[in-house]
C-alpha cells in the first residue's frame, strides 16, 4: 500500500556545500601556487663574459689537496700543488709577504674530494690580509668532450 505524506508535513531537503566550497578552495590554492608572479618592469641583465687567468708569477698559490682518508681533513699546501703543508695561519702569513712584495692576486685550487666549507675557510682566513683578491682556480674546459 502506497503512503502519501500530508501536504502540511515540510520535507528536510538540503545541499551541502561543505564538498564544492573545499574544491573551489583547493583550486584556487593550486592556482595561487602554480602561477607566476611577474614585475611590470623588465630587468636588464647584462652580458655574460669570458674570465681571464692568472698568470702564475703574478699570483701566491694555495692548494688543498685531497684528503687521506674518505671524510678526513685535506692539506694546505703552500704553491701549485707541491709545496709544504701548511696551517692557516701560514697560509695567511705567506700571503701577507708575497703582498709586501707586490704579489696581490691569490688563487686557491681544491681537489673535487675537498668540502665546499674547507675552500670557504681557507677563502676567509686569506681575504683577511689587506689588498689581496681571492681567485678560485679551475680546470680549462677541453676543445673534445
Amino acid at each position: 500500500m502506497l503512503l502519501r505524506r500530508d501536504e502540511t508535513e515540510e520535507r528536510d531537503e538540503h545541499i551541502d556545500m561543505t564538498p564544492m566550497v573545499d574544491v573551489v578552495f583547493q583550486l584556487m590554492t593550486f592556482m595561487l601556487f602554480s602561477t607566476q608572479m611577474t614585475g611590470g618592469e623588465k630587468v636588464d641583465v647584462p652580458p655574460a663574459r669570458h674570465g681571464v687567468g692568472v698568470e702564475e708569477s703574478a699570483a701566491t698559490f694555495l692548494t688543498l689537496a685531497k684528503p687521506k682518508v674518505p671524510g678526513g681533513d685535506s692539506d694546505l699546501l703552500l704553491g701549485h700543488g707541491e709545496g709544504p703543508v701548511a696551517t692557516l695561519d701560514q697560509a695567511r702569513k705567506a700571503v701577507d709577504d708575497a703582498v709586501r712584495k707586490g704579489v696581490r692576486k691569490v688563487v686557491l685550487q681544491a681537489d673535487g674530494d675537498v668540502p665546499h666549507g674547507k675552500v670557504l675557510e681557507v677563502a676567509a682566513a686569506v681575504s683577511q690580509v689587506e689588498g689581496v683578491t681571492v681567485h678560485v682556480g679551475v680546470q680549462e674546459a677541453s676543445a673534445t668532450p
